[in-house]
């Protein structure tokens, strides 16, 4: 099996779906999961027989554009997530949907993951910027079939995100005139990002204002909290491994290239990291449990980006453990709120109460994703959050101005926890809640429970993921494998650990004080949203 063919297979799923939505209704998901199972053991079969490889498949030979496919270390782990996540979501979706509402959902869904795996294994400029442009479009085509409610949160979306497409497509541009070719690899490993100041600069700005649409940076921000019309496995695939993550990737894998402009690390640490502290200022003030997620998201993404922004081998480490917790704690944490709602008919933190004595089960399931959210031990929350302060104090930063960037990635952590003490604080609180039989969404409860005990039990057996990560860390920064350190759970006692403590203590003192006050929800300037 070649990668074209794992490819090929991921876009026949997405055609087969009609066909198996017609006969197997919201049940079509279980068909359509073992088909993404299949073409992630595909992927792993490739991976395991020849390692890093590329192909070439002719398309448009007169202009030198190719059906280029390549899997290295970065592609991979994206590959991995995007599959994965994709057909627990799936599983999850057999119990959440209903059956009209399947028509056309399982095949938007499908085309999404077969996008996405596109995008992360593309290998030429012009198949990366196609990819790219459709999760923009399956993510709006998602939304909008929400209902008539959708139709302006749909809209909104797509004119963010196609704003970055076309930031993408003059990056797209420039960098294939200035290297004369469209060969991926070529381009990035072209003397150009070195010799050509100007080039380097230009090119770096427009994949950022690209990347940044997608993730939902500031002041591009406001079309996630908007996006959560949408249905919990939407809203679950979004976040965790598909259209948010495109920008990442697409930063992890210009970045070698792009760090040649000094514009490209400034870009990145200071608007990531005022994101991310934007964004835990507005998680904290919602009362809506999805809205709270939406918030987190662009703060968790604002990290990420930032850590990108450094460039070292010790960030890069980080930002690509983080990119796998991210997936299992959000993916588990959204499909947790979507089974908190069908099961109590609310998600509306005001009026939930006493879950873990109504639905202990689940209830302990969103614990253990708010808990590796907060980056408690020993979830894999834990061990990326502590790689994340290591990388800051390690960072070849001045001192004075390493100091204040390390105390705002504090103050992005303190909000971390303080919004992930508000999402469980409705689990503990007041008298259990009468709640929907357990039966009816047995489905959804298998799949928020695989991703979120998988979120405990990487944390002390975090080695078994360096295959995946060290090689995608040394393809972000550059380097030989060799530079990139091994995982491991325990960093002793240090003054990541102790930044870590405060931070937690300090957070959930945060957030039990915020929601003693109890606020009204207001409208933010800021967000355009209330």
């Amino acid at each position: 099996m070649t990668l074209l063919g794992v490819v090929g297979l991921a876009w026949a799923t997405a055609l087969v779906a009609p066909l198996a939505t017609r006969y197997l209704r919201r049940f079509a998901g279980w068909a359509i999961a073992a088909l993404l199972v299949g073409v992630l053991g595909l992927l792993l079969s490739v991976h395991a027989a020849v390692g890093d490889a590329a192909e070439v498949w002719p398309w448009v030979p007169s202009a030198d554009i190719a059906l280029r496919l390549r899997i290295d270390g970065l592609g991979f782990l994206f590959a991995v997530v995007v599959l994965g996540i994709g057909a627990i979501v799936m599983v999850y979706s057999t119990s959440y949907l209903r059956a009209p509402r399947s028509r056309g959902f399982y095949t938007l869904m499908a085309a999404f993951a077969a996008a996405m795996l596109t995008l992360v294994l593309a290998d030429d400029l012009v198949v990366l910027f196609v990819a790219w442009e459709l999760t923009t479009l399956c993510s709006y085509l998602l939304i909008l079939r929400s209902g008539p409610s959708a139709r302006e949160p749909a809209t909104r979306t797509l004119i963010v995100t196609a704003a970055g497409g076309l930031s993408l497509l003059g990056a797209v541009v420039l960098i294939i005139v200035r290297t004369g070719t469209s060969d991926l690899t070529a381009a990035l490993a072209s003397d150009a990002w070195t010799s050509d100041p100007a080039f380097a600069t230009t090119a770096a700005v427009l994949v950022a204002v690209a990347a940044m649409t997608k993730s939902a940076q500031f002041p591009f921000h406001a079309w996630l909290p908007d996006a959560m019309v949408a249905p919990a496995p939407v809203s679950a695939y979004l976040h965790a491994a598909a259209m948010v993550k495109a920008g990442i990737f697409l930063l992890l894998l210009f970045a070698p290239a792009a760090s040649a402009s000094p514009v490209w690390p400034v870009l990145l640490i200071a608007g990531g990291l005022f994101t991310a502290v934007m964004g835990g200022a507005f998680a904290v003030q919602v009362t809506d449990l999805k809205k709270l997620l939406a918030y987190s998201t662009i703060s968790q993404l604002g990290l990420l980006v930032a850590l990108i922004g450094i460039g070292t081998p010790a960030a890069m480490t980080a930002a690509t453990l983080h990119v796998i917790a991210h997936a299992l704690f959000k993916s588990a944490a959204f499909m947790g709120v979507g089974l908190i709602e069908r099961r109590t008919g609310t998600r509306d933190m005001r009026e939930l109460s006493g879950l873990a004595r109504a639905k202990p089960w689940d209830a302990a399931m969103v614990v253990l994703a708010g808990l590796s959210m907060a980056g408690a031990p020993v979830l894999v929350g834990f061990v990326s959050k502590e790689l994340m302060f290591e990388a800051y104090l390690d960072a070849p930063f001045p001192a004075p101005l390493g100091v204040v960037l390390t105390g705002v990635l504090v103050l992005a952590a303190v909000l971390t926890v303080a919004y992930s003490t508000k999402l469980l604080l409705p689990i503990f609180r007041g008298h259990p809640m009468d709640v929907a039989p357990w039966r009816s969404s047995a489905a959804m409860s298998v799949s928020v429970s695989a991703v979120a005990l998988a979120g405990l039990a990487l944390g002390p057996a975090v080695p078994v993921l360096e295959d995946l990560v060290r090689p995608a860390a040394a393809d972000a920064a550059g380097v030989d494998i060799d530079r990139i350190g091994d995982l491991y759970l325990w960093h002793g006692i240090n003054t990541a650990l102790l930044l870590s403590i405060g931070a937690i203590v300090a957070g959930i003192a945060l957030g039990l004080a915020y929601e003693r006050r109890r606020p009204r929800p207001r409208v933010t300037p800021v967000t355009g949203v209330g």
